[in-house]
C-alpha cells in the first residue's frame, strides 16, 4: 500500500559548526550545535535537510551521523563556486557517504581547495552535467544575491537552461528586488524560459537558531522524502514546490478518514488527503456509494426531488439496518478543531468530539460551505438561477457590518407595513363605528320630530351614565397587566470584585421591580374596588327612577307598533350607541393624523433602505471585480443583475389579480433594471402609466390597478428580490452568456465556479461528465493544481487526466470483492507509487496516454 503524497519541510542550505569560523566568528563545540540543529529542526517541523558546507563534506559528517539518528532525513552534500563564480549548491542521495561524495568533489575539479570558496575550473553547465552523472541534484544559491547568476549578469545562457531546475530567492516572490521581478515572472524577452524553475527558500544556516526564519525552508510535495521522489518534485514544480510565505494561515477543513460498518462498504476505512484525492474502479466498485455515505453522513440530501428520493433508495439498498457511518473532520469553522461524525442507519448524524463526548454543534456548524455534489447535479445548477446564485454567493464578499444594515433596514420597512396595516384597520373599525353613530344619530331625530324626546329626557342621562360605566368597566378590568421582569444572574459569574457589584445593583433592581409588581397589583385591585363602589352607588340612585319610568310607561301611548316599553328601550339603546360611538370621531381623526406620520415614516425608511442596498450592491460589485480579474483569469465573466429574479412578484400578481397569467405580464418580467418601489409607485399614479412603463395591455394595467390595495402595494414594496448571477464563459468567438451555451460548455462554467475559493471541501461524483477532454486536460486541472493547497477536493473519476495531470496526492482505487464495495491496497496510494499507476492504466479512461502526455510536458 503506498503513501499518500505530503509537503515535507526541508532545510537545504544546511552548515556545520565550522561555518561560523568562515564568517569570521568563533564556532561552537561540534557536539553542541548538532543538538541545537536538531531541537531547531524538531521545533519547526522540518522533515529533510540538506548539508552544504562550502567546498567541504568531511566537516559535515557528525551532524548528518546526529539528525539521521534521530530520524530527520539528511541529504548530503556542498556549496561550490563555478568557473563564471556563480555559486550553486549540490545535494546527493542520502546513500553516498562522505568518500563518494569527496570523489564526486574531485571530478568537479575541487579536490585540492585549500578554501571553499575558490571556483572550480568548470563551467556551471559542465558541473551541472557532472551533478546528473552522479544522480545528484543542484540549485543556484542567493541568485540575487552576491554570486548569484542574476547578480553577476551576463549568464542568460544558463538561466535559460533546461539543466537549471531551481534557483534560491532570499523571501516570498512578492518580495524580490523589482530589478529582477521580469526575470523571476519571466516576463523578460532576454532571459525568457519555455519553463520557469522552481523557487525555494534555503538561506545559510550560519546558527541553529537560522532554522526559525520562513526563509530557511521551503515545502516539498512527495509521497515519502526520498532523494529520487525530492529530485522528482522539482519536474512538476508548480503542483510540488511551495515557499512558506505562500501557506494558508487558516486551517482548510477537511476530511480526514471515513469507516463503515454494515452493508455494501462494510469494513470499508481510509484515510483522506487534505488536497486531491481521487477515488478510481469499475463500475458498481463503490465509487458512488463512498460519495453518497459521505453525503449520508452529513445529512445533506440532494436538493432536487427526483435526485433526492433516488438518493434515499441508494442509501437503503447500499447500506440498511445496522449501518454506521463515522467521519473524523478538520474545521476550519471551529479554529481547526477536529470531531467524529457519526450517523446510524435512519438515524440523525451525532457530532463528537475527539474524546467520544457529544457535542452540542450540528453539521452546518463545523462545515457551513463544504459542498457534495452527484453525477446530474451540475448540470441541474446550471439550469437554476437560485442554485447558480447560492455557488456564487460565497465568493462575493460583503462585509457583514452592510449586510447587517441592510436586514435593519429592511426589518424597519416590515415593521411600518405592520403598524400602517394595524392602524388602517381601526381606522376601518372607527369609521364603522362612525357610521353607526351617524344612524343612531339619525334615528335619535325621529324621537325629537315626534316629542318623545322630550318625555325621555329625565332617562337620558341615566342611559348615558350606564354606557360610561361599560367603557370605564373596560378599561378597569380588562387593561392588561404590564410585565415587572426579573434579571437572572448567571451562578457561574464569579471572580472580578466589579461582578460582584454589577450584581447587587441587579439584586437591588429585583427587590425595586417586586415592589413595583405588588404595588401595581394593589393599585390596580384598589381601582377595581373604586369602580364596583362607585357603580353600587349609581345602582342605587338608579333605582329612583323606577317610579318615573312606570309613570311614563301608564301615561304614553306606543308609537307605530311599539309600545311605550319597546319605545323606552329603542331610544334607551341609541342613547347608550351614542355615548358609546361618540369618541370614536376624535380617535378616528388622531388615527388618521398616526397613519399619515407612518406613511411619511416609510418613505424615509425605504429611501434608508434603498441607500443600504447601494452599498451592498458596491461592494459586490467590487468584489466582483476581483474575482473576474485574479481568480477567473479571462476563463470566465461573472455579473450581478441586483434584484432582478422577479418571479416571486409575477407569482404574487398571478395570484392576486384575477384573469391575469404570466403571459400578459410579460412586460414586466422582462423591464431591465426593476426596482420594486418604482412598480408601487406607478401603480398608484393609474392605468395609463402601467401601461406605457411595463409595456401591458390596457385590460391587464386596468386589472392591477383594481386588484392591488394599499396593503397589497406595501407587500410588494416588501419583497427582497433576489439577484441574478450573469455568467459568460470565454469560447473561440468572446464571451457567451450560459444560456447560450451548450450542456458542456454549461457545465464547465459551474465547475469553474465550484472549484474557486472555499475553506470547506468539494465533494464530486464524476466531475467529467458532460465534459470534453480538451477542457479536463487544460482547464479543471490547472485550477485543482492551483487550488488544491488551499481546499481539499475528494473526487470519483473515470478519466485519467483528472489524477494524472491534477498531480493527485492520493488515489484510492475500489474493487468488488464478493459482492462488496473494498479498496485494493496495492491501489491506495499517490500518482507517484508504481502499483497505483498500474491501476490507473488498467482501469480510467485514456490512462496510458494521460501518463505519456505527463512524461513529454514533466518530464516524469
Amino acid at each position: 500500500m503506498g503513501e499518500m503524497a505530503s509537503f515535507y519541510k526541508c532545510a537545504l542550505q544546511v552548515n556545520s559548526f565550522t561555518y561560523a569560523k568562515y564568517r569570521g566568528k568563533k564556532p561552537d563545540e561540534e557536539e553542541h550545535y548538532n543538538q541545537n540543529i536538531l531541537k531547531h529542526c524538531l521545533d519547526n517541523d522540518i522533515k529533510i535537510v540538506g548539508l552544504a558546507d562550502h567546498g567541504s563534506v568531511t566537516s559535515s559528517e557528525s551532524l548528518r551521523e546526529y539528525l539521521s539518528e534521530h530520524g530527520i532525513v539528511v541529504f548530503p552534500g556542498f556549496e561550490i563556486s563555478t568557473a563564471e563564480k556563480i555559486h550553486i549548491v549540490c545535494l546527493f542521495s542520502d546513500e553516498l557517504d562522505f568518500v563518494k561524495l569527496n570523489q564526486i568533489l574531485g571530478d568537479l575539479g575541487l579536490s585540492q581547495t585549500s578554501n571553499g570558496t575558490e571556483p572550480s575550473e568548470l563551467s556551471c553547465l559542465e558541473i551541472a552535467e557532472k551533478i546528473e552523472k552522479h544522480g545528484g541534484f543542484w540549485y543556484a544559491a542567493h541568485i540575487t544575491n552576491d554570486n548569484g547568476i542574476l547578480k553577476i549578469h551576463q549568464m542568460q545562457h544558463i538561466w535559460k537552461s533546461d539543466k537549471l531546475v531551481a534557483a534560491q530567492i532570499p523571501g516570498g516572490l512578492d518580495e524580490i528586488d523589482p530589478d529582477y521581478k521580469n526575470i523571476i515572472n519571466n516576463t523578460d524577452k532576454i532571459y525568457f524560459r519555455n519553463r520557469k524553475p522552481a523557487y525555494i527558500n534555503a538561506s545559510d544556516i550560519e546558527s541553529p537558531e537560522d532554522l526559525d526564519k520562513d526563509n530557511a525552508s521551503v515545502l516539498i510535495k512527495m509521497s515519502s522524502p526520498t532523494f529520487d521522489n525530492f529530485r522528482m518534485a522539482f519536474k512538476d514544480p508548480e503542483s510540488r514546490i511551495r515557499l512558506n510565505s505562500e501557506r494558508e494561515n487558516s486551517y482548510q477543513s477537511s476530511f480526514q478518514s471515513i469507516s463503515v460498518l454494515g452493508g455494501y462498504l462494510d469494513g470499508l476505512s481510509v484515510n483522506f488527503s487534505e488536497n486531491l484525492a481521487t477515488i478510481i474502479g469499475g463500475r458498481g466498485t463503490g465509487k458512488s456509494t463512498l460519495i453518497s455515505a459521505i453525503r449520508y453522513a452529513l445529512d445533506m440530501e440532494p436538493a432536487d426531488k427526483d435526485e433526492a428520493k433516488y438518493f434515499r433508495k441508494m442509501i437503503e439498498h447500499n447500506l440498511g439496518g445496522g449501518s454506521v457511518i463515522t467521519l473524523k473532520i478538520k474545521s476550519n469553522a471551529q479554529h481547526g478543531q477536529e470531531f467524529i461524525i457519526r450517523r446510524r442507519f435512519k438515524n440523525t448524524p451525532v457530532i463528537l468530539t475527539l474524546d467520544e463526548v457529544v457535542s452540542s454543534f450540528k453539521v452546518k456548524d463545523i462545515l457551513p460551505t463544504v459542498e457534495i455534489y452527484g453525477q446530474n447535479e451540475i448540470t441541474e445548477i446550471a439550469e437554476d438561477k437560485d442554485l447558480i446564485r447560492e455557488v456564487t454567493s460565497r465568493l462575493i464578499s460583503i462585509d457583514e457590518s452592510t449586510m447587517e444594515e441592510l436586514r435593519m433596514a429592511h426589518d424597519e420597512i416590515i415593521k411600518n407595513g405592520n403598524e400602517i396595516s394595524e392602524i388602517e384597520e381601526k381606522i376601518e373599525k372607527t369609521q364603522q363605528d362612525i357610521e353607526e353613530l351617524q344612524k343612531s344619530e339619525e334615528n335619535l331625530k325621529f324621537y325629537e320630530d315626534t316629542g318623545m324626546k322630550e318625555k325621555l329626557a329625565p332617562f337620558e342621562k341615566l342611559s348615558r351614565e350606564e354606557a360610561q360605566f361599560a367603557t370605564l368597566a373596560n378599561i378597569v378590568k380588562n387593561s392588561p397587566n404590564p410585565e415587572f421582569n426579573e434579571i437572572q444572574i448567571d451562578k457561574n459569574i464569579q471572580g472580578l470584585e466589579l461582578f460582584k457589584k454589577l450584581c447587587e445593583e441587579i439584586r437591588a433592581f429585583n427587590n425595586e421591580v417586586n415592589m413595583l409588581s405588588k404595588r401595581y397589583k394593589e393599585c390596580k385591585e384598589n381601582l377595581v374596588n373604586a369602580y364596583e363602589e362607585c357603580y353600587k352607588q349609581w345602582e342605587s340612585r338608579k333605582c329612583e327612577y323606577d317610579a318615573q319610568l312606570r309613570t311614563f310607561l301608564k301615561s304614553t301611548e306606543g308609537i307605530r307598533d311599539q309600545t311605550a316599553m319597546e319605545v323606552f328601550n329603542e331610544y334607551n339603546s341609541l342613547i347608550k350607541k351614542i355615548e358609546v360611538f361618540k369618541p370614536q370621531e376624535e380617535k378616528n381623526h388622531n388615527l388618521i393624523n398616526e397613519l399619515e406620520k407612518l406613511q411619511a415614516e416609510r418613505k424615509n425608511l425605504i429611501e434608508k433602505y434603498r441607500m443600504a442596498l447601494d452599498c451592498k450592491r458596491a461592494e459586490a460589485n467590487r468584489s466582483l471585480k476581483k474575482i473576474n480579474k485574479k481568480k477567473l483569469n479571462g476563463r470566465m465573466q461573472l455579473g450581478i443583475l441586483f434584484g432582478q429574479n422577479k418571479k416571486p412578484l409575477i407569482d404574487y400578481l398571478t395570484n392576486k389579480v384575477p384573469g391575469v397569467g404570466e403571459k400578459s405580464l410579460a412586460g414586466i418580467s422582462e423591464y431591465p433594471d426593476f426596482d420594486v418601489f418604482s412598480f408601487t409607485g406607478t401603480c398608484r399614479a393609474g392605468i395609463d402609466s402601467l401601461q406605457n412603463e411595463y409595456n401591458l395591455t390596457h385590460s391587464v394595467a386596468e386589472k392591477i390597478k383594481d386588484s392591488l390595495n394599499a396593503e397589497n402595494l406595501r407587500e410588494i414594496e416588501e419583497m427582497e428580490l433576489k439577484d441574478i448571477i450573469e455568467i459568460k464563459l470565454a469560447v473561440s468567438d468572446g464571451y457567451k452568456k450560459l444560456e447560450n451555451l451548450s450542456k458542456g460548455q454549461q457545465c464547465t462554467a459551474i465547475l469553474n465556479l465550484l472549484l474557486l475559493d472555499n475553506k470547506d471541501p468539494l465533494i464530486i461524483d464524476q466531475p467529467e461528465d458532460n465534459l470534453d477532454n480538451s477542457f479536463i486536460a487544460e482547464n479543471l486541472v490547472r485550477i485543482l493544481r492551483e487550488n488544491k493547497i488551499k481546499r481539499q477536493y475528494i473526487l470519483a473519476t473515470h478519466n485519467a487526466n483528472i489524477p494524472v495531470f491534477g498531480d493527485a496526492e492520493q488515489i484510492i482505487t475500489m474493487e468488488e470483492v464478493d459482492g462488496n464495495g473494498k479498496i485494493v491496497q496495492e491501489g491506495l496510494g499517490s500518482i507517484d507509487d508504481i502499483g497505483v499507476r498500474k491501476h490507473v492504466i488498467e482501469i480510467l479512461e485514456g490512462g496510458t496516454d494521460a501518463f505519456k502526455m505527463r512524461e513529454e510536458k514533466y518530464g516524469i
